[in-house]
């Protein structure tokens, strides 16, 4: 089955919206399992799509990446008790320690591309777990928490070539455990990220309502050049 005759196909997922722009007839069966395709949206009813072929050693990539994908979707928690109209995800606060990062990395010479990478792999497994606040951790305890994202990652890079698998694990390892220079800098700067964004939500619902974040950030931030800028914010 070409492109152009996958045309008028049900995806398979159930959705009526799913059936395709032109309709070719039936659909072999062998269709209706693929799961990754080109789409293009024509009208807010229709779409036009054709199976994206992915050769077999990006498959895991693309599952990835799906899981990856999730985070643009799941709010960060924290914030839904300040009755905000709309919720930070865990991918927006992803990019923000990303640019963080590769900007403080860069002056301080630190190995940027592993900053970077242990930035975008800090939160992944919340694409498994959900995103957990402090209470929940608690609640839960260390144990559980610790369980459930090990789980959460051999699950997201279980299908991974064996040398990315290995690499992933790694970095996870070092965010864990804070064993290098590089991930104890992302560390904290997940920390300032978040007061940077209590200190954007406070000028909307006011600074006390988000003081508890300032102090949650104040007691991982160590290195005193970030101390200080996150005095500076909370001020």
């Amino acid at each position: 089955m070409d492109r152009l005759s996958a045309l008028g196909c049900l995806l398979g997922d159930g959705e009526a919206s799913d059936y395709l722009l032109d309709h070719v007839g039936n659909c072999p069966s062998t269709f209706l399992a693929w799961r990754t395709y080109l789409c293009v949206y024509v009208s807010k009813g229709f779409r036009i799509c054709a199976r994206f072929a992915v050769p077999n050693h990006l498959e895991s990539l693309v599952k990835l990446w799906r899981y990856a994908a999730q985070l643009k979707a799941e709010e960060r928690r924290g914030w839904k008790r300040l009755g905000l109209t709309r919720i930070e995800s865990v991918a927006d606060h992803s990019f923000g320690l990303a640019m963080l990062a590769w900007l403080e990395a860069e002056r301080r010479k630190y190995d940027v591309g592993m900053v970077l990478k242990l930035a975008l792999i800090h939160d992944l497994e919340e694409a498994i777990t959900g995103d957990l606040t402090p209470a929940d951790k608690r609640i839960l305890g260390a144990p559980e928490v610790h369980g459930a994202r090990r789980r959460a990652m051999d699950e997201l890079i279980k299908n991974l070539p064996s040398n990315l698998r290995g690499s992933y694990r790694r970095l996870w390892t070092d965010l864990r455990l804070l064993r290098t220079k590089e991930a104890l800098l992302v560390h904290e700067l997940d920390k300032l990220e978040m007061a940077f964004q209590a200190a954007r939500i406070g000028r909307r619902v006011g600074r006390t309502r988000v003081q508890r974040f300032f102090q949650s950030a104040a007691r991982e931030i160590k290195d005193p050049e970030l101390s200080r800028v996150l005095n500076q914010i909370a001020s």
